[in-house]
């Protein structure tokens, strides 16, 4: 979501998490990254993005500070490759209030630079079309091009490449972060590919989704990197193994990790489990709903 203050050159943006439905591993690519295909869905748990123009250079401004506000952030990278892009020489403020969790396998940082490009699209009224968007999303991370449109989509490749899937009804989830910030990378370097003979096919997976039916989509969720990220990480076990003990339809590790999230067929029935796990354990807990 966009919205333009047509009193100054400034847009503020929602920038909405992920979570990953299914995910499978096809092999190891010749550029060092993973074949991989995923079906990743947008929820309503956002970070806060304010960009406004100034005179030069890339200013970011977070609430956060354990958040790196210079080129490592991928808010400063996709910036720059806007500007490069579209030999625009003004600079940018961009404010940032942070509600994903960092290091949670729900996409926060790759959300933030989907909608610094999009915002800046806005902001400059350059008119770059979502193909441009995305391939330019393409050049800053792999996640990125899935946020420049959202809601549910279908990535394949190392995830750059998106496919758009309609899904018609709302779905409710809890999702449950651990405080505990996994990197991406440590998970795919600990991997064992010799464990994907068994590959899941997605098909299957695509048509429980399209049947709208919470129940039969719990139990059909799927994530490769979640044996790994367990085995890595003990703790997520045992808070799995909580989850295990809720009325879910199914449970599952979003991503690499570490945030899990458990898929309820009502939303009243998601603001009771969530209530309840808010008191017996020190995970953080959203209730949240996918984004249509």
């Amino acid at each position: 979501m966009v919205i333009k203050d047509s009193r100054v050159n400034r847009v503020s943006l929602k920038a909405y998490a992920k979570i990953n439905l299914f995910l499978e591993i096809l092999g190891k690519r010749e550029d060092g990254y993973h074949e991989l295909v995923t079906v990743m869905q947008e929820i309503d748990l956002f970070d806060d993005i304010e960009i406004q123009e100034a005179d030069s250079g890339i200013l970011i401004v977070c609430d956060d500070n354990d958040i790196p506000t210079n080129n490592d952030n991928l808010i400063w990278k996709a910036a720059r490759c806007f500007m490069d892009r579209s030999g625009i020489k003004n600079g940018v403020r961009i404010s940032l209030k942070k509600r994903i969790p960092v290091g949670a396998g729900l996409g926060g940082g790759s959300s933030d630079a989907a909608a610094t490009l999009n915002g800046l699209n806005q902001l400059w009224g350059t008119g770059y079309s979502s193909i441009e968007l995305v391939e330019m999303a393409g050049t800053i991370g792999s996640d990125v091009p899935f946020f420049i449109n959202g809601k549910t989509g279908l990535c394949t490749g190392r995830g750059e490449i998106v496919s758009p899937i309609s899904v018609n009804n709302e779905y409710v989830y809890v999702i449950i972060y651990p405080n505990l910030k996994i990197n991406t990378a440590n998970i795919y370097q600990n991997l064992k590919l010799d464990l994907t003979k068994d590959m899941k096919d997605v098909n299957f997976f695509l048509n429980q989704l399209s049947k709208t039916n919470a129940a039969d989509l719990g139990k059909s969720l799927y994530n490769r990197l979640e044996f790994t990220a367990i085995r890595l990480y003990p703790d997520l076990l045992k808070l799995r193994e909580l989850l295990g003990k809720q009325d879910f339809c199914g449970v599952q590790v979003s991503g690499s990790g570490s945030a899990l999230f458990g898929l309820c067929e009502r939303r009243c029935d998601a603001e009771v489990i969530g209530e309840k796990l808010n008191e017996i354990c020190s995970a953080k807990v959203f209730v949240v709903s996918s984004v249509k």
